[in-house]
């Protein structure tokens, strides 16, 4: 059972590390408005706060000695500390799903850019090869006549 604890508590560290990262950068988003911007700020200072609560057990897990009975107040706290982590669930698939809908529109918006930058780079090349062709008709033509 310690064994598992430990286990469990490194690999929630890991993910809750991760969901701040992700939290962190979104933060930073030019495209966020500032309520949107305060509810994540509110969100991430709540996961720092649950991840330190996740390395404290975690090492109150590590300290127990294998002919140690597992306290009661340890299970505890380890059982409200799962159940607290699953409440973060739902807002961060709420900002992961904003985050994906917001990258999907920006790379449509670039790829639109570089479609219209590309047709009128055509449309000047056109332009200008139609020009080309009439000078050296022009410049053919002169020639015809010496």
């Amino acid at each position: 059972m310690r064994g598992d604890a430990v286990r469990v508590f490194s690999e929630l560290n890991e993910s809750t590390k991760a969901q701040q990262a992700f939290l962190n950068s979104c933060s930073d988003a030019l495209w966020m408005n500032e309520d949107e911007r305060r509810a994540v700020r509110w969100l991430l200072s709540a996961l720092v706060d649950h991840r330190r609560r996740i390395r404290v057990t975690s090492r109150l897990w590590r300290t127990l000695l294998a002919t140690e009975p597992v306290p009661c107040d340890l299970v505890t706290q380890t059982t409200e500390l799962l159940e607290e982590n699953r409440h973060f669930a739902p807002f961060i698939a709420r900002w992961r799903s904003v985050v994906v809908g917001r990258t999907r529109m920006e790379r449509n918006d670039l790829w639109h850019s570089m479609i219209e930058l590309a047709e009128l780079n055509l449309a000047g090349a056109d332009a200008a090869e139609e020009t080309c062709s009439a000078s050296e008709a022009t410049a053919a033509g002169a020639l015809a006549f010496e």
